[in-house]
C-alpha cells in the first residue's frame, strides 16, 4: 500500500494551472513580482503532488500540454507577432503555428511532472524527500536538458528581487534550485503546522542561510577597472522585410537617419566619448566587408557612414552588419579611429526560424512557410574586442549579438576563453513589436551580469537600451522604446581577472548533485505497492 501525505486533494487539480500560469506571468517582466514567483512555485509543487497521487500518465501528458499552452498565452503571447512577421503568412496560418508552438514550447515542465509520477509509482517516498530532494532536482534538470527556442529558467522568476537574485553568482540554475527548495521548505512547514511553532525552526534556518549568502554577495567589493564614457544610439529603425532590401528610397533614408543621429550623439556629448555603439539592424541587410561573391552585402554607403562617424568623433565605433564570409554572417564590428581598421565577431548561436531554418535541407518546403528567415552560418568562439579610451587606457569587452544573451553557458565560455572588463549586447527586438518581449529579453542581461560579475550594456534598435552593474542594478534610465534616442553612460568597468563561482565551477557540479539526489531517493526508499488504495 502506498503511503500518501496528508495534503488535501482538490476535485479538479488541472484548474490550478490557470492561476499558476498567471502568477508565472506576474513574476516576469514587465511586472517582476518576486512574491508571485514564489507563490507560483508553491502552487506548482502542490499541483505536482496531486498529480503523483492520481498517478495517471494520461493526466501527466495533459498537464504538460496545458501548462505549456497557458504559460505561452500569458507570458509569451508576443511570439505571435514574430511568427506572423517572419512567416509572412495570413492570420489563419499564423494562428495555427502559434498554437502548435504554445503546446510544446514550455515542455520542460514535463520533466518535472513525468519524473515525479515515475518516482512515486516506483517508490514510497516520504514528503520530506519528495519536496526537498526530488522536486528541486527535477526543476534543475529541466533547466539543464530542455533547449527551448527562447530559453527561460526557473530562476528567471526571481531576477527582480535585488537580494534574492544574488544567488545567481552560482548560476541561474542554482538560483532556480534554491528558490524551489525554499518554496518546498515553506510547503513542509505549513504541512507540519500541527506540530507547533518550535518545529518551524528546522524549515526556516536553511532559508535564513540562503538570505545570508545573498547578503554577502550584495555587500561584495568588486575590483574596478577604468571608467569609460559610452554613447548608446537607438535609431528606432523598423524591422525590414526582404522587399525593402530592393527599395532604394527606404534604404537611403535609413542610412541617412542613422548617420544623422550618430552625428547628433557626438555633437551633444558633455565629455569626450570613448566608444559609440549602434545596435543590431540599425542599417539592415548591408555590410562593409568587400567580397567578390555574388551574395556580397558590401555597401559603399555603409562604409562612408561608419568611417565618417569615427573620424568626426575621433572615437571607435561598434556596429552590427551583415557580411559574407564563407556564407552569410551576422557580425558585430569594431571600427578603430586613425587606422580605420575593423575587427569582427560573428554570432555563434543563431535564432531558429529567424536566422536559419532547422531541417531545411530535408524539408525545403519550410522556406515557403518562413520566407523571411535568413540563411546565416554561425561563428566560432573568439577573443574579446579591445579599444583605447581618450585617457589612453586599454579596455576590452565581450561581444554578444541579440539572442546570445539568453544562454548562460555560452556567455561563460566567452568570458572564460577571453576575459574582459564588460559585456556588450547589440540587439533588435523590433520583429516582436512588444514592450513585454523587450523587457523580458533585457532582463536576461540582468542575470548574466550577476553570473559573470561584469556590467552588461544592452543597445537595442527600438529599445530597451539600458545597462546593468555586476549586482544586476540598472546603471542608467531606460531609453523610451520605439523612439529615436541617445543614451550617455559613464560605465565603471571591472578588473579583467574578475571571477565568480559560476565562472570558476560552472553548472556541472550542481547538475551532478541533482542527478545524485534522485538516485539517492530512488534507492533509499522502498518499492511502491502496485495496489493503490
Amino acid at each position: 500500500m502506498r503511503k500518501h501525505s496528508k495534503i488535501p486533494e482538490i476535485k479538479y487539480p488541472l484548474l490550478l494551472l490557470f492561476p499558476v500560469a498567471i502568477l508565472f506571468a506576474l513574476a516576469l517582466e514587465p511586472f517582476g513580482f518576486a512574491s508571485a514567483g514564489f507563490l507560483c512555485i508553491f502552487l506548482l509543487l502542490y499541483f505536482t503532488k496531486q498529480l503523483t497521487i492520481k498517478s495517471s500518465w494520461k493526466d501527466t501528458i495533459l498537464s504538460t500540454l496545458l501548462f505549456s499552452s497557458l504559460v505561452t498565452l500569458t507570458s509569451f503571447y508576443w511570439i505571435w507577432n514574430a511568427i506572423r512577421n517572419i512567416s509572412g503568412q495570413g492570420y489563419f496560418v499564423s494562428i495555427i503555428l502559434f498554437l502548435v508552438y504554445a503546446l510544446v514550447s514550455f515542455y520542460k515542465i514535463g520533466i518535472v511532472f513525468f519524473g515525479s509520477v515515475f518516482l512515486t509509482k516506483q517508490r514510497n517516498i516520504k514528503n520530506s524527500h519528495f519536496f526537498l530532494l526530488v522536486l528541486p532536482s527535477l526543476f534543475l534538470i529541466s533547466d539543464w536538458i530542455s533547449p527551448m527556442v527562447f530559453p527561460v529558467y526557473w530562476g528567471d522568476l526571481f531576477r527582480n528581487n535585488i537580494l534574492w537574485r544574488q544567488m545567481a553568482r552560482f548560476g541561474v540554475e542554482v538560483l532556480g534550485f534554491v528558490s524551489i527548495l525554499t518554496s518546498a521548505l515553506l510547503y513542509l512547514m505549513l504541512l507540519k503546522a500541527d506540530r507547533g511553532i518550535r518545529h518551524y525552526f528546522y524549515y526556516l534556518v536553511p532559508i535564513f542561510c540562503f538570505f545570508l549568502i545573498n547578503l554577502y554577495f550584495l555587500a561584495e567589493t568588486i575590483p574596478q577597472g577604468p571608467t569609460i564614457h559610452l554613447s548608446l544610439v537607438q535609431p528606432n529603425t523598423p524591422y525590414a522585410k526582404r522587399e525593402i532590401q530592393e527599395n532604394e528610397v527606404w534604404m537611403t533614408k535609413t542610412i541617412q537617419s542613422v548617420y544623422d543621429i550618430g552625428q547628433e550623439a557626438i555633437r551633444n556629448t558633455s565629455k569626450p566619448i570613448d566608444l559609440i555603439v549602434l545596435p543590431e539592424s540599425a542599417i539592415p541587410f548591408l555590410g562593409t566587408l568587400d567580397s567578390q561573391n555574388p551574395h556580397s552585402t558590401y555597401s559603399k554607403s555603409f562604409v562612408d557612414v561608419t568611417t565618417s562617424l569615427v573620424r568626426f568623433g575621433n572615437t571607435p565605433l561598434v556596429f552590427n552588419e551583415l557580411v559574407f564570409d564563407e556564407g552569410s554572417r551576422n557580425s558585430l564590428t569594431l571600427l578603430h579611429p586613425i587606422t580605420l581598421t575593423s575587427e569582427r565577431r560573428y554570432k555563434q548561436v543563431l535564432l531558429p526560424f529567424g536566422e536559419y531554418l532547422p531541417g531545411e535541407s530535408r524539408f525545403p518546403w519550410l522556406r515557403n512557410i518562413f520566407p523571411e528567415a535568413s540563411n546565416h552560418i554561425p561563428g566560432k568562439l573568439s577573443d574579446a574586442l579591445g579599444f583605447q579610451t581618450k585617457m589612453g587606457e586599454s579596455v576590452t569587452f565581450s561581444p554578444l549579438i541579440c539572442y546570445e544573451i539568453l544562454y548562460p553557458s555560452l556567455v561563460r565560455d566567452i568570458v572564460n576563453h577571453s576575459p574582459s572588463e564588460f559585456i556588450l549586447n547589440l540587439t533588435n527586438d523590433s520583429w516582436f513589436e512588444s514592450l513585454t518581449e523587450t523587457k523580458q529579453h533585457a532582463g536576461a542581461g540582468r542575470l548574466r551580469s550577476i553570473e559573470l560579475g561584469r556590467p552588461v550594456v544592452r543597445v537595442a534598435v527600438t529599445g530597451i537600451t539600458t545597462a546593468f552593474d555586476p549586482w544586476g542594478r540598472e546603471m542608467m534610465g531606460e531609453l523610451q522604446t520605439f523612439q529615436k534616442a541617445i543614451g550617455y553612460l559613464d560605465l565603471p568597468t571591472v578588473a579583467k581577472n574578475r571571477t565568480t563561482p559560476y565562472i570558476q565551477i560552472g553548472p556541472d557540479p550542481w547538475r551532478i548533485m541533482a542527478v545524485f539526489l534522485l538516485f539517492f531517493v530512488f534507492f533509499r526508499n522502498s518499492r511502491a505497492d502496485s495496489t493503490i488504495k
